[in-house]
């Protein structure tokens, strides 16, 4: 009898774990949700049932009959803490949503701390607030640059706001977040450490194209795709590619995608996106209507299983923006091409940084390095053999940023050592800031390149050091902020700009110098011969009374501006007129 007894309590045993094990993986509707099993403890939620599926559904004449933007949640639960990604559409179809997903997630966290965050600040995925935000047993944490300014203060209070890096660690789980702005500025992917296992959200689109709404998100975007991209190769991050999968903010938008059952988003799909962003930078990228009655979402631009959803006029503009070929692009620079032996690369933190490679014969000049060029010497080897000196046309950080401990040694102006901050005289100090040895430009003095020749010319203004390099050959210049990418931060006074002008304004006419390359470059804004006449012409007037300013706060303790000429000049008032 006891033989009977223990193994009908095995059976039960056994059956009661086949039941568990069925009900861990088969699909479960819950109210207006359905949830999914991606792994043990990794959860899938979805706004749809029976009664309203996912997706868009037609007739025979093609006219759309149902239409459910389903939006995804995803459930993570460690061993200590639970994280709940997304909040879904705000549900109205159904009358018990609310309870329906408290009840979800109490199921599958068994009292475990809940922490809630956000891939971004849309509706679609922040619908379901409501039914948390008040709950005090539950913690937010949201991206900064979406949620910053959408707090009370009493959430901003008690809600962490992260940026890039952060890690959620929920015991035996860990996830970290990985910033990829363009369809906001604070979109944010969530990487399942260990497990090549990422959360979109709408970062990268879930099929049907990322959205992309104007051209300054696009070039947001440009950068951080190269920049998820090199987060997946990195070896340290632990990614096996062939595996990785993405799981986006609305998984019933694959049906765009020839995916056979079971195949997810990976690295072809994030593949495909890079060489789609390249193609539109080109202006080849194949288009198509998007149909979606926006007119700023009106153009499908697609790469084999990407998509971006974009603005066709826009897109143009942004191709016809740089006439010079990329050669170059990695997720902080890109170089274009100026002729055989010059390159000019853009950095994405500060107002599109410029950095100048010169190369002679047998040597080549590095001018400035940017605010986060973290491989700009990888970068620059890419393009010359040559040994690469680094000088610098002044010292503000989008200039002289973390890249100059890259490279050996930078000469800068000294008259610019003050604004570092510390004496870089003295060595032992400078050693414990920075890696690279500091040297000193002198007014006139000429890096021969071999074949090619680079003469230092002090244009003071911008700041006490501020310098711009000539090569009389070739009748061009870089000239960094000393004139001001169309926008000129005075820090000096204008006596000083009328001295520099009239300076530089003899030395071009002297030595027919055509341009002058600018710190923060696009196409529309060399500077020229016009230019520094036109700016001489400004500063004389504000000296004489003639022209007067507008009050205008901004950077570096600037209060006011002049605008003419297609220049604004931002400066001090009263120092710098008098």
């Amino acid at each position: 009898m006891k033989r009977i007894i223990a193994l009908t309590a095995a059976a039960a045993t056994l059956i009661l774990a086949l039941s568990c094990s069925q009900t861990d993986t088969a699909d479960v509707q819950v109210g207006p949700y359905t949830v999914s099993v991606i792994e043990p403890g990794v959860y899938h939620i979805q706004d749809f049932n029976d009664e309203n599926p996912a997706g868009e559904t037609f007739d025979a004449e093609g006219n759309k009959t149902h239409f459910n933007n389903c939006s995804d949640m995803y459930l993570l639960v460690g061993r200590s803490k639970a994280l709940l990604i997304d909040l879904s559409n705000n549900i109205k179809w159904a009358d018990n949503a609310e309870e329906s997903l408290r009840s979800i997630v109490a199921e599958r966290t068994k009292g475990k701390d809940l922490i809630i965050t956000f891939t971004h600040n849309h509706g679609d995925h922040t619908g379901m607030l409501y039914a948390y935000r008040n709950d005090p047993d539950v913690a937010f944490a949201c991206p900064k640059a979406d949620f910053q300014n959408l707090l009370t203060q009493e959430e901003a209070a008690k809600w962490p706001l992260y940026n890039e890096g952060f890690e959620f660690d929920l015991g035996g789980m860990k996830v970290q977040t990985i910033a990829v702005p363009g369809h906001t500025p604070g979109s944010m992917v969530f990487y399942l450490k260990g497990h090549n296992i990422i959360f979109s959200g709408d970062a990268i689109g879930s099929g049907h194209g990322v959205w992309i709404f104007n051209r300054d998100a696009f070039y947001s975007y440009v950068s951080a795709v190269y920049h998820l991209a090199a987060f997946v190769e990195d070896p340290a991050n632990g990614i096996d590619k062939d595996a990785l999968k993405f799981y986006g903010g609305h998984y019933w938008q694959r049906d765009w995608l020839d995916y056979a059952e079971g195949q997810e988003q990976g690295w072809q799909y994030l593949s495909d996106m890079k060489d789609l962003i390249d193609q539109i930078e080109r202006g080849e990228a194949a288009t198509e209507p998007s149909n979606l009655g926006m007119p700023n979402l009106d153009t499908y631009f697609r790469n084999g299983e990407a998509i971006i959803t974009w603005n066709a006029a826009e897109a143009k503009e942004y191709t016809e923006e740089y006439s010079e070929k990329i050669v170059y692009r990695d997720e902080d620079l890109v170089f274009r091409q100026i002729d055989e032996h010059t390159w000019e690369g853009n950095g994405h933190m500060v107002y599109n940084e410029s950095v100048y490679l010169i190369e002679g014969e047998e040597k080549a000049l590095l001018i400035d390095a940017g605010t986060m060029l973290r491989h700009l010497d990888k970068a620059v080897a890419k393009l010359t053999d040559k040994p690469v000196t680094l000088v610098a046309t002044h010292v503000h950080g989008d200039h002289t940023g973390m890249a100059i401990n890259l490279f050996p040694e930078i000469y800068i102006n000294p008259a610019d050592v003050a604004q570092m901050g510390m004496n870089l005289t003295d060595a032992s100090a400078a050693a414990n800031m920075y890696k690279c040895k500091f040297c000193f430009l002198q007014d006139g003095m000429v890096f021969d390149l071999g074949g090619r020749e680079i003469e230092v010319v002090y244009t003071p203004g911008h700041t006490p050091g501020s310098t711009t390099f000539i090569d009389k050959e070739k009748h061009y210049g870089f000239s960094g902020d000393s004139f001001g990418s169309t926008n000129l931060l005075l820090t000096s006074n204008f006596s000083t700009l009328v001295s520099t002008t009239a300076r530089m304004e003899a030395y071009m006419k002297k030595f027919g110098i055509e341009k002058l390359y600018p710190g923060h470059y696009n196409k529309g804004n060399l500077e020229t011969l016009q230019r520094v006449q036109d700016l001489n012409r400004m500063a004389h007037e504000m000296l004489d009374g003639t022209r007067t300013g507008v009050t205008e706060e901004g950077m570096l303790g600037l209060n006011s501006a002049i605008n003419d000429f297609g220049v604004t000049v931002r400066y001090n008032y009263p120092n710098a007129v008098k």
